[in-house]
């Protein structure tokens, strides 16, 4: 990917697309500057013939008149410059916020796998400096087409004079395209190689200040800053090779065109001498020579502009190619039931809470055969079976490492199964439109996320319509009266960036009260009170008693207090259903059971193990 990235890749037509949509913006810019041109070819035979009619020949009148109309050109030329310049800018701009558009709407529907694979740094590094790399040569698309028709231009006219001179005079034309071809080989590279080291510097920068509290906890300021400096000395080690080679080349683009100037003083000078050539034309061919030197000057500036834009849009183009999670997918052949009819149900204080219909009552949740690892060859379940009935309540509990939180993220397609299939509601998980599937589901992390905002932003960012009512039963049910009362303005309080003002038990029962705000039909809820103290443990256990009726749920867990919830325990070890039974039959039966409770009174301990082992796994049919 990388060397497809230096040669260009898909970053070019990616460009060229983006432009293509934008066509008025483009023409009112390329005509702008055609307009330009015309008053940058209109001005040396004007001043030819002021010079040689009116200086040489003597008359004042025509003198006069050329300075004006060479005025009035200067005026006009100026003024289609700047909308030149206006509408390349804008053209650029336009195109940034396009092609930002896209990719941060793919960002947001790519599967959780990639997310693992990319830091949210290297993201935003895409979003940021890599969209404003690949809109630098935008801005320059007029200003490159003027220039080249006024080089067209101006070999016509030179030609018709002295041919011979003609080509001394835009030789360094020539040439400075030689050079532009050659040096754009050589930055292709050293361009990618920073744009790369850009997004690793991003992705430190972000890692370390999402992790300032640990940092400062730990003491290892010094450390982190080490770690941002050998960052920012690489990008700064990128940066300087890159520039090297600009300042190889930046030298000759501008020698090459003072170059021709020298040749038609020259053999200019000679011609006029021996009378076969005007002072007029003499002056006229040395101000094409001065007038091209601005155009060859930008033609090498934007060689280096597009190479790095190129190379900049083909690392954007990459994640634009990304299969996005939604991307239909071959259920596994099964006799399973017709799709069950999904009327929208309406709640207490208010109309539908999502757009998306969801289920009245709970669904099954079947998982047949389930094998599932984050890498080849690293399993984290193996050939799992399990079965939630409508409305029942399964926790799932076991040692670090045994696959809990990973069946929960199976059921919402975070990550597709590698074997076997879940059934939701009796209909494979991959056959469910992903909207709608995910409307059925009330999910619940063990992190608590929350968003910038305010309270009542995050309690509705899963169910837009809800209403006030709505979310203070939500709110009660998950125990976070005190926390919304705590806050100046209530509901309407300012959460700071991910929630980072609120300890770990507000935001977990904030998360809990968003996900029960949709009234979904199935709860996936993981460790939802591992944050919070006993007193209050005991409430949202209590409410929890209240909540999980008539639904399906998922709750991993290890305070026996939330397991007593549940109608079935499921003990996980090595990815593979160990036991089954209720909370109390496990606790009189199962000395392993009892080892994953007694090893962390919040939950298990790191690296717990077992030796005494399971020879096979344990299929649990209804």
């Amino acid at each position: 990917m990388a060397a497809r990235a230096a040669r260009g890749g898909p970053g070019l037509p990616l460009i060229v697309a983006a432009v293509g949509r934008h066509r008025r913006l483009l023409a009112a810019g390329i005509g702008a500057g055609l307009v330009w041109t015309g008053t940058k070819l209109a001005a040396p035979p004007l001043v030819t013939w002021t010079i040689d009619a009116g200086v040489l020949g003597g008359d004042t009148s025509q003198l006069w008149l050329g300075v004006m109309l060479f005025g009035g050109l200067a005026v006009v030329g100026a003024g289609f410059a700047g909308l030149r310049r206006y509408y390349g800018q804008c053209l650029a701009f336009v195109v940034e916020a396009d092609l930002r558009d896209r990719l941060l709407a793919q960002v947001v529907r790519l599967p959780a796998a990639f997310h693992d694979r990319h830091p949210g740094g290297v993201l935003v590094a895409r979003a940021t400096t890599d969209l404003q790399q690949a809109q630098q040569p935008v801005i320059n698309i007029a200003i490159m087409v003027s220039n080249l028709v006024m080089l067209v231009g101006a070999a016509v006219l030179l030609a018709s004079i002295d041919p011979v001179l003609a080509a001394i005079a835009l030789a360094p034309a020539v040439a400075v395209f030689a050079v532009a071809v050659r040096f754009t080989r050589r930055l292709g590279p050293r361009a990618l190689d920073l744009q790369t080291r850009l997004g690793r510097l991003a992705s430190t920068v972000d890692e370390s200040i999402a992790g300032v509290r640990t940092t400062k906890g730990l003491g290892t300021e010094n450390d982190e800053r080490r770690r941002i400096h050998e960052r920012a000395g690489e990008v700064q080690r990128a940066a300087l090779r890159l520039n090297t080679v600009r300042a190889t080349y930046q030298p000759l683009i501008e020698l090459l065109p003072a170059f021709g100037l020298v040749g038609v003083l020259w053999i200019g000078g000679l011609r006029v001498a021996h009378g076969s050539l005007t002072v007029g034309e003499l002056v006229q061919f040395s101000y094409f020579g001065l007038v091209i030197v601005g155009p060859l000057r930008i033609a090498g500036m934007t060689a280096s502009q597009l190479k790095r834009a190129v190379v900049s849009a083909g690392l954007v183009a990459a994640v634009l190619d990304e299969r996005q999670e939604a991307s239909p997918r071959r259920p596994s052949p099964s006799p399973s039931p017709m799709p069950m009819p999904m009327p929208t149900i309406r709640l207490a204080g208010g109309g539908p809470t999502h757009s998306t219909a969801r289920v009245a009552g709970g669904l099954e949740i079947r998982f047949e055969g389930v094998t599932f690892g984050y890498g080849p060859g690293r399993p984290v379940l193996r050939d799992l079976d399990l079965v939630v009935r409508a409305g029942e309540c399964v926790a799932v509990v076991g040692a670090t490492g045994s696959g809990k939180t990973t069946l929960g993220a199976l059921v919402p397609r975070f990550y597709e199964v590698d074997a076997g299939r879940i059934l939701v509601g009796g209909r494979d998980a991959r056959q469910w439109p992903l909207a709608e599937l995910r409307a059925q589901l009330g999910v619940g992390f063990e992190d608590a996320f929350l968003f910038s905002g305010t309270v009542r932003d995050n309690l509705r960012f899963g169910a837009p319509e809800a209403d006030d009512t709505r979310l203070r039963v939500a709110v009660r049910l998950a125990g976070a009266q005190d926390v919304v009362a705590g806050r100046p303005g209530g509901y309407d309080a300012a959460v700071g960036e991910r929630g980072l003002d609120l300890s770990g038990g507000q935001r977990q029962r904030l998360s809990l009260a968003r996900a029960l705000v949709a009234d979904p039909p199935v709860l996936l809820l993981d460790s939802p009170t591992s944050a919070v103290d006993p007193a209050k443990e005991a409430e949202i256990v209590a409410s929890l008693a209240t909540v999980i009726q008539g639904r399906t749920t998922l709750l991993v867990a290890h305070q026996p207090a939330l397991i007593a919830l549940a109608d079935q325990v499921v003990l996980l070890d090595g990815g593979r259903v160990a036991d089954l039974g209720t909370h109390d039959d496990l606790l009189t039966r199962s000395p392993r059971y009892r080892r994953v409770l007694a090893a962390h009174p919040g939950g298990a301990l790191p690296g717990d193990t077992h030796p005494d082992g399971v020879d096979r796994a344990v299929s649990v049919t209804p």
